[in-house]
């Protein structure tokens, strides 16, 4: 039989002969809880975790006696006792899951909550999410709930007293019934009172006297009145300090082993934890007393690994943190309302927190302030004093979109003034200001953005700041030795004022009457005043404004006092594009005009990009307008912003000053991250999100070019194909260097690059439509070139249609599988998007047509070829390589390593031309040293360092694999020049350069090409 062993329920007990709790008695209500108590670990749900049972209860319950000083004790009501008393019964009943709750998950918050919280779209999401893979669908889903429950445990008790049935937190209708058959006795406002006491253990809201008041009354009686804010710091204390091994079985923890690495680290701190005390009080002369005042509660625990030492060291310095709190929010209280509660705890000696083997002395990292700030204010951070100007305005933007939302566009005002004569720099803004709170914490705390802080991220979920490292305001450092700052906040009866002189220095905050400061910060806002240093080099300030402010959603004006004021950035990407290209030169201004040049704008999730494009008239098409390079000022020209600040200069999805000129901006929640400079966005998978969207966006243009070209420009299919080839050329121009190949070539797929016929249809189809086929054919002829460019100017037609007219038959051959009719060697990028994914499987050379019919298949897990990559072989050292005529091979030849068809080629030809690659037919010497290569225990596969140094060789010594070269040196020069490279290159043991030399020197090196029959200025090809 359960009893009142405490002298905090023995107190609470007295509450019952007052009528506003109604002959309630503690002891039922304890037995009521502990059955309650005793179903937590059941079903799988906090299995795992420390005892929440009512003997954890008990223990909490007996630390009252010394955590409550004894003057206090006397002057507690019964109410006050019953609140204390209660709520540690009830707080930790959240964690109770029926079955029947559990079955019922999906109707209540519990979905949403793993997808917003857990489950996350970002990199946390995903971490997440594969750590969990380890886990049955049946555990994983248990434990997904057991966190969301974990999460609202405090709220669900807290609904439950109350009678909210409201799903959020959990259907669990069974436990509240019995909750509120419990409670019935008391008096409404008690029971609320005790509900916000449960739920305030998991909040850092206690210091609110309107939530918590310090003076609530139950009923006439003084006994029938508490302090609420007292009850709900001793709930929060009396837990945190609940750290012993009793909390925790030793047999238990063996047993069941944890899994769950919170409940690890948990348990592992607490086994080891002896004891949680007061620590003595100091007298006059500095020794411990014990009836000196006492603020320290000691902590005596021993463990033998340095995990739970760990576990428990960080987790005191949170509750250290937490009791700081407690005692100030009570000290506040007293005063403020003339009470005397005392809380005097206010600090955690872990003297005696010892790991067996350890030394007994712990280290941590220390920084040397003097250094660090050094560092953050020199060049080695922020490389360029522009940086200056733009964190000074990026905070005043923030601070203006805070304050005024989507007002911020027609409220908000940021002001730049630059006076070269006082050499001074200001900027103002009418943004929310800042309070003395911020000043301390984030403003002089660096590293400490105050819009990173998790209260604020809570109080303003959709708000995405600019800013987010803290130290903005330390790179005025580099510039100026004199800052003064104004800052006005509605919260605060008055303004303040602070003058910083130096980095390393202490500051003083000024107090100012509002009446006295510039009426432009009413009644909020801030301004910055810099003296800029006689050393330091400004620059154009309206001109470095213009360079990184590109969407500040709000006026911003720069006044330089050498004009009028200056209004600074755009209001979309599209109009920001427009202006900068105009203002390039009259030419540009000109064709903007004449609508010979049109900004393209499109909106994606959260990402806006605009993109020139220029009319060809000739071809009847927008194309691309080409960055103009490294020109002057041309960070300003192009760029990727985020939060309409531009971060790269370089065109969006490039990483040279070459490409499409283009800006885009990246905004909301899953906008990627700079670097601390805000010089580079971070490779993230948000950056990695954008970049796929700036590339789509690009594609997009090209499929819209292609269906206009058609439907409205009434240009044949053929034609229409071909150009988006052309169009998407600027992609693989030599200067342009994509950011993201990958995501490039996966945009590029589903871009209409190939002509494909079938039955007499003709079609065009993407890299990623191909993929539908196992084999397409191809015909490599004069004939069928020609018969490309009649049809690129008839707006209908087939090959098979001109064939039968050409035959004079009505007589037209099936085609068994489709043919690709683009034809290769034109435009490197179609080819590489080709080439990737097909490969010849047959080819059949017919000399009398001057044509040759290949047929293709896809390359799966299988390769017929040899590579012809140098850099996936390990040779990117032949890559640039020449011979003594100055001349490296431009492409590789292909070698059979597998079985493949030829038929109708001469003795003398060793291979044949497709597009522009060469590839060598079987039977050929070169071809028979593969046999040996294959049969080697080492042997690589296609990408076999020795039959890429092979391929390279004989590329090396062909005149149609070395551009085309006519009149070539002889092949013994050629050879003896190749020995001599193959050696200094250290490849001369890969490949025995005599069996090559024999092979080379065995016959004609003569390839079937149908380009030998065209002439090119009166001779042959």
């Amino acid at each position: 039989m359960r009893s009142l062993s405490s002298l905090a329920e023995q107190k609470a007990d007295q509450a019952s002969q007052y009528s506003a709790f109604g002959g309630f008695s503690v002891l039922q209500a304890k037995q009521d809880i502990e059955d309650l108590l005793g179903r937590i670990g059941q079903l799988g749900f906090f299995d795992q975790y420390t005892k929440h049972d009512v003997s954890h209860i008990d223990a909490m319950l007996e630390k009252l006696d010394w955590l409550i000083p004894d003057d206090t004790k006397e002057h507690l009501t019964s109410a006050d006792w019953l609140l204390i008393v209660l709520s540690a019964y009830f707080h930790d009943l959240g964690m109770l899951v029926t079955r029947d709750e559990y079955e019922s998950r999906h109707e209540s918050g519990f979905d949403k909550f793993r997808a917003d919280v857990l489950l996350t779209d970002d990199a946390d999401g995903r971490d997440y999410e594969a750590r969990l893979a380890v886990l049955s669908d049946e555990d994983r889903e248990r434990f997904l709930y057991q966190e969301f429950v974990r999460e609202n445990h405090a709220l669900r008790v807290k609904n439950w007293i109350v009678g909210d049935d409201s799903p959020a937190a959990g259907i669990c209708t069974a436990v509240m019934s019995e909750v509120q058959r419990i409670l019935q006795p008391l008096d409404p406002v008690f029971r609320d009172d005790l509900a916000q006491v449960c739920e305030s253990h998991h909040l850092e809201d206690l210091y609110d006297t309107g939530i918590y008041p310090v003076q609530q009354y139950y009923g006439n009686d003084s006994q029938e009145s508490a302090n609420v804010q007292y009850a709900a710091v001793l709930l929060r204390t009396i837990d945190l300090l609940h750290i012993t091994r009793d909390r925790a079985p030793s047999i238990a923890f063996r047993v069941l082993n944890p899994s769950d690495p919170i409940s690890q680290v948990e348990w592992a701190k607490q086994m080891a934890v002896r004891a949680v005390k007061p620590v003595w009080g100091l007298d006059n002369d500095g020794n411990r007393n014990e009836t000196a005042p006492r603020d320290t509660i000691g902590v005596h625990a021993k463990f033998t690994d340095g995990d739970g030492f760990f576990g428990l060291t960080s987790y005191l310095r949170y509750a250290a943190g937490q009791l700081r709190k407690s005692h100030d929010w009570i000290q506040r209280s007293n005063k403020a309302n003339g009470l005397n509660y005392e809380f005097p705890w206010k600090y955690i000696d872990t003297s005696r927190v010892e790991a067996k083997g350890f030394l007994t002395q712990t280290f941590q990292f220390s920084l040397d302030q003097t250094k660090v700030l050094d560092l953050l204010t020199g060049h080695t951070l922020y490389n360029d004093s522009d940086v200056v100007l733009r964190e000074l305005m990026q905070n005043s933007i923030d601070a203006v979109r805070l304050q005024h939302g989507v007002k911020s566009p027609s409220n908000g005002k940021v002001l730049v003034k630059w006076d070269s004569s006082t050499r001074t720099l200001e900027v103002r803004d009418n943004g929310t200001g800042m309070t003395q709170a911020i000043i301390e914490n984030n403003l002089l705390k660096a590293g400490s953005s105050r819009y990173q802080d998790a209260e604020f991220r809570k109080k303003f979920p959709t708000f995405n700041p600019i800013s987010r490292f803290g130290i903005g305001v330390l790179s005025t450092f580099m510039v100026a030795d004199e800052v003064e700052i104004v800052t006005c906040h509605p919260d605060e009866n008055e303004a303040r004022q602070m003058s910083l002189r130096s980095v390393h220095g202490e500051y003083l905050v000024r107090t100012l009457n509002k009446t006295d400061i510039d009426k432009g910060l009413l009644p909020h806002g801030t301004c910055v005043r810099l003296k800029i240093r006689p050393s330091a080099d400004v620059g154009d300030v309206v001109k470095i404004a213009q360079k990184w402010i590109v969407l500040p959603e709000c006026e911003v004006t720069v006044d330089a006092s050498s004009g009028k004021p200056v209004r600074v950035g755009y209001d979309s990407v599209g109009s920001a594009l427009r202006a900068t290209i105009s203002r390039f030169g009259a030419d540009f201004s000109e064709r903007l005009d004449k609508s010979k040049i049109r900004i393209v704008e499109k909106e994606l999730d959260g990402l806006s990009i605009a993109y020139a494009v220029r009319w060809n008239e000739y071809f009847n098409e927008w194309v691309f307008l080409p960055f103009p390079g490294p020109v002057r000022e041309a960070d300003t020209l192009a760029g990727t912003c985020v939060g309409g600040i531009r971060v790269e200069g370089y065109p969006p999805g490039f990483r040279r000053a070459y490409g499409v000129w283009a800006l885009a901006n990246a905004w909301g929640p899953r906008a990627p991250r700079t670097n601390v400079a805000r010089t580079a966005i971070d490779s993230t998978p948000e950056f990695a999100r954008v970049v796929e969207q700036i590339y789509s966006a690009y594609c997009d243009h090209i499929r819209e070019e292609v269906e206009e070209l058609q439907s409205v420009r009434s240009h044949s299919l053929t034609w229409a194909t071909g150009e988006a080839a052309i169009i998407s050329g600027i992609f693989s121009a030599k200067d342009s260097v994509p950011i993201s190949s990958p995501s490039l070539r996966q945009s590029l797929g589903k871009v209409p690059l190939f002509l494909l016929e079938q039955g007499g249809t003709r079609r065009h189809a993407s890299a990623e439509d191909l993929l539908q086929f196992e084999a397409l054919r191809m015909t490599e002829s004069t004939v069928m070139e020609h018969i490309e460019y009649l049809l690129r100017e008839l707006p209908g037609g087939s090959r098979a249609s001109v064939m039968k007219v050409l035959a004079g038959t009505d007589d037209q051959r099936e085609d068994p599988e489709p043919v690709i009719c683009t034809r290769l060697g034109r435009d490197r990028h179609v080819d590489e998007f080709f080439l990737s994914v097909w490969q010849v499987a047959e080819m059949k050379a017919n000399k009398s047509e001057r044509r040759c019919d290949i047929r293709w298949i896809k390359r799966g897990d299988r390769s017929l070829w040899s590579s012809v990559d140098l850099l996936a072989a390990g040779l990117e050292r032949l890559a640039s390589d020449q011979d003594r005529y100055g001349i490296s091979p431009s492409r590789l030849v292909h070698i059979p390593i597998d079985s493949i068809i030829v038929n109708g080629f001469t003795d003398k030809e060793i291979g044949v031309r497709v597009g522009s690659d060469l590839y060598l037919i079987p039977g050929h010497p070169w071809a028979s040293m593969v046999e040996a290569m294959k049969k080697a225990p080492d042997w690589q596969g296609p990408e076999d360092e020795k039959i890429v140094a092979l391929s390279w060789m004989i590329s090396a010594i062909l005149p149609t694999a070395r551009s085309f070269s006519r009149g070539s040196p002889p092949l013994s020069d050629l050879l003896e020049d190749l020995r001599i490279r193959t050696r200094r290159l250290e490849i001369s043991d890969l490949i025995d350069f005599d069996v090559f030399a024999a092979a080379a020197a065995s016959g004609e090196l003569e390839f079937f090409d149908t380009r030998r029959w065209q002439r090119r200025g009166g001779e042959l090809w």
